[in-house]
C-alpha cells in the first residue's frame, strides 16, 4: 500500500488523471487479505492489484472507462472462480463489489498517511463527502481532513447486518485500533457510511546479534512481516525510517552503549511497540540508566520488559515466537491469553472485512 500511495501522489503531482478502485463488499474469498487497492492513470499504467490477474484486468478496464467518461464514481462487480481462484492466492471463489473514484476526489491526507505506513481510515458518506481518520491517540480519533468534494458515491453497498447509528469517526478509530485492515458499512445519523481502514503489517527492527536475531527474522517472515537488523545505535534511525509508523523495535543487546540509546530513540520517536531483552536485574539497571538519560516514567512504562509472552520457550525459535506473539497482541489490543478464556466471538467482527 505504501508504494501504491507514493505512485498515486506522483501521478497527481504530474497532473495526471487517476482512478482508484477499492473492494467495498465481498462474498466468499475466505483468505482474501482485505487491504488491496488498484490505481490506474490516464495512460493505462497501473499500481497495485485486486483479486489477482483476473480481478485486476476487470477493474483496470472499468477504471479506464471511468476516466474517459468523467463519471464521479462507478461500482464494478468482480467474480473469481475456477483456476483464477488459485492464481489469486485464494482458497475459494466469490464475488466482490469494487468502488472506483478519481484519486483527486479522495482527501490527499489518505495518500500521505499510507505513503508513511501510518494506519488510516477513509470515511465515505452516501453523498460522496469523505474524511480521513488517522490511528487513534490518547485523545481519541483524529480527523485529518474534514471532507473532500462530493462525487456522489450513490453506489455504496448496503450489506445485511449493517451497523446501526454509530458515530463514523469513532467507529473508524475502533477499526484502526483492532490492528487489521477492514471494510465496513454502517448507519449513522447522516445516513449510510462506508468505513475503509488500512493497517500496514509491522516492520520489525532488531538491535543486537546472535542466534535470536536470525530466529526473529525467520519468524517475522513466516508472519509476512519484513525485518531489519542493526548492531549499533547510530544505525537505528535509518532502520526506523524504513519501518515507518508501524515499526516494532526489539532490543536484544545488553551493552549499555547500545541498548540505552536504542530504547531512548524508539521512545522519543513514539514507536508503537518497544521491547527489551534481559533478566529483571538487567532491566532494573537499564531503567536506571534511561532515567539518568532523562527518559520520563510514562515513557519507561511503554517498554515491554522482559520482552515476549510467557509461552515457556527456551530455544531461540521459541523465544522469537513469544516476542512476535507479543507484538501481534499489542498491535491488536489483546492480552495474549488463551482463546478458551475469551468470552464472546473468537474474532472481533469490527476487524474483519465484510
Amino acid at each position: 500500500m505504501q508504494e501504491i500511495a507514493h505512485q498515486i501522489r506522483a501521478w497527481l503531482e504530474d497532473g495526471r488523471r487517476v482512478a482508484v478502485g477499492r473492494v467495498v463488499a465481498i462474498e466468499g474469498f475466505s483468505t482474501w487479505p482485505g487491504d488491496e487497492m488498484l490505481a490506474v492513470d490516464e495512460a493505462g499504467a497501473i499500481a497495485g492489484s485486486i483479486l489477482g490477474a483476473t480481478g485486476t484486468a476487470q477493474v483496470r478496464s472499468a477504471a479506464e472507462d471511468l476516466l474517459r467518461s468523467g463519471e464521479p464514481t462507478r461500482t464494478v462487480t468482480v467474480e473469481i472462480h475456477g483456476k483464477a481462484v488459485i492464481e489469486a492466492g485464494l482458497s475459494c471463489g466469490g464475488q466482490a463489489s469494487v468502488l472506483l473514484q478519481p484519486a483527486s476526489a479522495i482527501p490527499s491526507a489518505l495518500w500521505s498517511a499510507l505513503a508513511s505506513r501510518a494506519p488510516a481510515a477513509l470515511v465515505t458518506a452516501a453523498d460522496g463527502a469523505q474524511s480521513v481518520v488517522l490511528a487513534p491517540s490518547a485523545s481519541g480519533p483524529r480527523d485529518a481532513t474534514g471532507t473532500a468534494g462530493s462525487p456522489q458515491a450513490a453506489g455504496l453497498p448496503r450489506p445485511e447486518g449493517v451497523e446501526r447509528r454509530v458515530d463514523p469517526l469513532l467507529f473508524a478509530a475502533s477499526v484502526l485500533a483492532a490492528g487489521h485492515s477492514a471494510t465496513r458499512s454502517l448507519e449513522s445519523d447522516a445516513g449510510l457510511v462506508l468505513v475503509e481502514a488500512w493497517v500496514p503489517p509491522p516492520r520489525v527492527v532488531v538491535v543486537g546479534s546472535g542466534d535470536l536475531v536470525s530466529a526473529l527474522v525467520a519468524q517475522s517472515a513466516l508472519l509476512g512481516w519484513d525485518a531489519r537488523t542493526v548492531e549499533a545505535a547510530d544505525a537505528l534511525a535509518a532502520a526506523l525510517d524504513w519501518a515507518g509508523a508501524t515499526a516494532a523495535l526489539v532490543v536484544l543487546s545488553h551493552d549499555p552503549h547500545v541498548d540505552v540509546p536504542a530504547l531512548r530513540t524508539g521512545l522519543d520517536r513514539q514507536v508503537p511497540y518497544v521491547g527489551a531483552m534481559g533478566s529483571r536485574s538487567t532491566q532494573g539497571r537499564r531503567i536506571e540508566r534511561l532515567t539518568e538519560a532523562g527518559v520520563l516514567p510514562d515513557s519507561l512504562g511503554r517498554i515491554h520488559r522482559p520482552i515476549g509472552l510467557d509461552l515457556g520457550g527456551r530455544s531461540a525459535p521459541e523465544i522469537a515466537l513469544a516476542i512476535c506473539a507479543e507484538i501481534l497482541a499489542a498491535r491488536t489490543g489483546r492480552d495474549g491469553g488463551s482463546l478458551q478464556d475469551r468470552t464472546g466471538p473468537i474474532h472481533d467482527r469490527v476487524s474483519s472485512t465484510s
